[in-house]
């Protein structure tokens, strides 16, 4: 057999020759590029040695005008001489040739367009001088000069165009002589290194295969080993064919020893025979027609095959693999195995009745520890080196632990307690349990867990088993708050109780129930009191009580406790009692009907209402007293109204008439005592009229009204038009806003506010007064202002005048009070008076701040 054939591969010589091939393919493309560059380097040079001659032919051509002998030639010629014809072609064709010499350099292009110009200039300036011809030989001569100057004029310009191409060619020949030098040094060296590469690539490949030669031996050699020393049937077969090209047999090729071992054919004999003659079991079942489709399809075929041999069975595996040129068939004894299995499906049927039987159990179980309510958990004991339980592994969970922690218990299966509930060791479980190991001993306890936000209570007993600990849990919350609950129920009640005992003392309330069948009652410690008695000091019934109430009032009480029992209603009573220190006091009382344990009673608070009914009565006195004081007032403002008015009025209308009868004849102390006299009865009638206007603001509400304070700015100002035009004064407010109110009252009030701004302004300054508005909260009042709303309207009138001293801002709200001399502002000391009453009649304050030489605040607080 040729084992070359069967187990070597030829992949990596095929990947050699491939690379071999490209490396020559290679290395003459490196040479043909290297030839191509030399050649354009070669051309390069050649080009611009080109152009060094056709720029020699230029100097050639213009130094050649320069000459006297071609300028002579040109002056003895005749008109448009054959020479100049000549010399413009030459002068074309040597700047044709550097136009089409120098199309890569744009450089040189550039240049060329001058020296075509000055080319055509020198051209057109030796025509005339070719055409020069004076009779007069010195006007000749000297024109010829001129001519001659003008030409040797252009021919510098085009050597200095001629020197600058000149220099950029040399730099070009420099730099493409170095270029073409690099590349015939490099072709060489170049081509060197690539015939060594593919030397050394062929010597390379040349030990590549000849390793891969040894490797095939010695790989030969330990197949021959392997298939020596192997338990398997190693056989190799090629096919045999018909005229139709169809396998009809095989021939065995190779045959190793455990054919000899386990079938008793020796390898030799059978070797060259064929498959249908030396093993005939294996046309007897298909193993044939698997054998030829694994070579046609070149698949591995895999089948099992019985063979009996002296009367003994035995199993083979066989697998047969499809070569080049046959079938390789590998057989492996499976009868140890087969006896085995056998052996281990009695074992196995066995485990199976045995598995039924725990799955039964484990089912039982299982449904008990879904049934109950209980969390089960079992822990294994982690410990250290020492032997210290330092965690526990969580080996079972029942499906209770899902609810509470949120975790399924396949998940928490083999997890650590300090990686699934690290706060069992914060909170000290984790030492309970091991306590529970360590002693042998059950532990109980309660813990919390915090579970979706919630808090619950649980009560765990943990019992050892084996080196661990069984954990049993159950929800106790809802007991736990039922008794927290009833914890608090029981303070609640006894807190309750004793507030309501003292506010039966502080409201003078006393408390009763009265059984009506029994004519028994239970009082309030409190109503013990207020009869002058201790707590249960007598035995209460409604025949004890009779002896409390006042001879005076006993028979009306006596019927409103009969209406009671006979109509079963009740109603409140105020009847008069008398202690047992003998001190008279009025009661109210109050109840209603109630079953208490299947029985009728009247449960009930009577009041100590002494003080009230005595209030009551003087506040009729006051009232009395008040309706008496009103009527006083009426009279007095009748009689301010008309009496004290009249008089003044009168002295008034004499004062005139004297004024202007004898005013003139007054002595200037006379007319002093006389204006003394005109203000005093100016003063009086104004005192009279804000007495009368401070009078007449009521309390009543029956006039209220929802007014804009923008509207009622805007009249008091135009009211104070004239005031505010000759003060020069500045009004500035806020947009204020609506409320409920007087709108008489509202003007007088800003008209009041805004004229003592005006009356009392600094002398130095413009006058300035600002309303400023804003709503605040009643928190921000004056404490000694009683609220009523929770939200008010703050404006503050401030001004720039001469301001007060702090400690006078309650003063100037009273009336006839006055901080100035009458000589110094005129007044009478009503006007704020008047805006505080205004203010609390619309249920507001008013407050002022001031500073002296800083101006003053007046702040109104009204409800919002």
């Amino acid at each position: 057999m040729d084992f070359k054939k069967v187990y070597t591969s030829t992949k990596t010589y095929i990947i050699l020759l491939i690379a071999a091939l490209a490396l020559l393919l290679f290395i003459a493309s490196m040479a043909y590029k290297q030839i191509i560059r030399m050649q354009e380097s070669a051309e390069t040079v050649a080009q611009t040695l080109h152009v060094y001659n056709v720029i020699g032919s230029l100097t050639e051509h213009y130094t050649r005008a320069d000459s006297e002998e071609f300028r002579s030639e040109l002056l003895e010629d005749s008109y448009l001489s054959h020479a100049l014809k000549n010399y413009k072609i030459e002068g074309k064709i040597v700047l044709d040739s550097l136009k089409v010499l120098t199309l890569d350099n744009h450089l040189q292009q550039a240049r060329l367009e001058p020296l075509e110009s000055l080319l055509n200039k020198m051209n057109n300036q030796l025509h005339v001088l070719d055409t020069l011809n004076f009779e007069n030989d010195q006007e000749f001569f000297e024109t010829e000069e001129v001519q001659k100057n003008k030409i040797d004029k252009t021919i510098e310009n085009i050597r200095v165009l001629k020197n600058q191409m000149l220099a950029n060619e040399k730099y070009l020949m420099q730099e493409r002589q170095a270029n073409y030098a690099s590349y015939k040094f490099l072709a060489p060296i170049t081509s060197l290194f690539l015939a060594f590469l593919a030397l050394f690539i062929c010597v390379l490949s040349f030990l590549r295969v000849y390793k891969n030669k040894l490797r095939l031996k010695q790989s030969e050699a330990f197949l021959r080993n392997i298939l020596a020393t192997t338990d398997n049937i190693i056989n190799y077969f090629e096919p045999i064919f018909d005229a139709n090209e169809a396998i009809v047999d095989f021939k065995i090729v190779y045959a190793n020893d455990c054919n000899r071992d386990y079938l008793g054919l020796d390898p030799d004999v059978i070797t060259g025979q064929l498959v249908s003659e030396t093993f005939p079991f294996l046309m007897v079942d298909g193993e044939f027609k698997e054998l030829a489709n694994a070579y046609n399809d070149q698949t591995k075929v895999d089948f099992e095959k019985e063979v009996v041999i002296d009367g003994k069975k035995m199993w083979f595996n066989c697998l047969a693999t499809p070569l080049t040129e046959g079938v390789l068939l590998t057989a492996r004894n499976t009868t140890l195995e087969k006896e085995s299995n056998a052996a281990q499906q009695v074992f196995k049927k066995r485990l199976e009745n045995q598995n039924l039987e725990l799955l039964d159990s484990r089912a039982f179980l299982g449904n008990i520890f879904k049934s109950i309510s209980h969390i089960v958990m079992h822990f294994k004991s982690i410990r250290d080196d020492n032997g210290k339980i330092i965690d526990f592994e969580i080996l079972f969970a029942n499906e209770r632990i899902s609810p509470v922690t949120g975790d399924l218990p396949q998940d928490l299966k083999h997890k650590k307690i300090s990686e699934a509930y690290p706060e069992m060791i914060e909170i000290g479980v984790f030492d309970k349990w091991v306590d529970a190991v360590e002693n042998n001993t059950p532990v109980q306890y309660e813990v919390p867990f915090l579970s979706n936000n919630n808090q619950h209570w649980f009560r765990a007993t943990a019992i050892k088993l084996g080196d661990g600990v069984t954990l049993t849990a159950r929800d106790v919350t809802e007991e736990k708050k039922k008794s927290d609950e009833l914890i608090k129920l029981n303070e609640d009640l006894t807190i309750q109780n004793s507030i309501l005992s003292d506010a039966e003392s502080l409201a003078k309330i006393g408390s009763f129930v009265w059984d009506m069948e029994s004519d028994t009652s239970e009082l309030s410690d409190n109503f013990y009191a207020m009869l002058g008695c201790k707590p249960n000091e007598f035995k209460s019934s409604l025949q004890r009580y009779k002896d409390f109430v006042h001879p005076d009032d006993l028979e009306l009480y006596e019927k409103r406790g009969a209406s009671i029992l006979d109509d079963s209603e009740t109603a409140e009573h105020t009847y008069r009692i008398i202690t047992k220190q003998g001190k008279v006091k009025h009661f109210k009382s109050n109840g209603q009907f109630v079953t208490k344990n299947a029985r009728k009673v009247m449960i009930g608070v009577v009041q100590d209402v002494t003080e009230s009914i005595e209030a009551e009565e003087r506040l009729v006195k006051s009232n009395l007293r008040l309706k008496q004081s009103n009527a006083e007032l009426e009279s007095f403002n009748r009689v301010a109204s008309h009496d004290l008015q009249e008089p003044l009025r009168k002295i008034q209308l004499f004062i005139s008439r004297i004024e202007d009868r004898e005013g003139e004849q007054f002595s200037e102390k006379g007319k002093l005592y006389f204006e003394k006299v005109t203000n005093g009865v100016k003063r009086m009638q104004s005192l009279i009229k804000n007495l009368l206007a401070y009078s007449r603001i009521d309390s009543s509400k029956t006039d209220f009204e929802k007014i804009d304070l923008n509207d009622i700015l805007f009249k008091t100002e135009d009211d104070l038009a004239t005031r505010i035009n000759d003060s020069d004064a500045e009004v500035l407010a806020d947009k204020l806003p609506k409320i409920k109110g007087v709108v008489f009252q509202m003007e007088q009030l800003f008209a009041n506010l805004i004229s003592n701004a005006l009356k009392y302004k600094s002398l130095n300054k413009q006058p300035q007064v600002e309303i400023r508005y804003k709503r605040v909260n009643a928190t921000k009042l004056p404490d000694k202002f009683v609220t009523l709303k929770m939200r008010y309207h703050k404006i503050t009138f401030k001004d720039n005048g001469i301001g007060f001293d702090s400690q006078h801002a309650e003063k100037i709200f009273e009336v006839f009070q006055r901080l100035h001399q009458k000589n110094e502002y005129s007044g009478n000391g009503i006007g704020l008076a008047i805006c505080k009453k205004i203010v609390e009649n619309h249920n507001g304050y008013i407050c002022a701040k001031g500073n002296p030489g800083k101006g003053a605040e007046f702040i109104i607080y009204l409800p919002a």
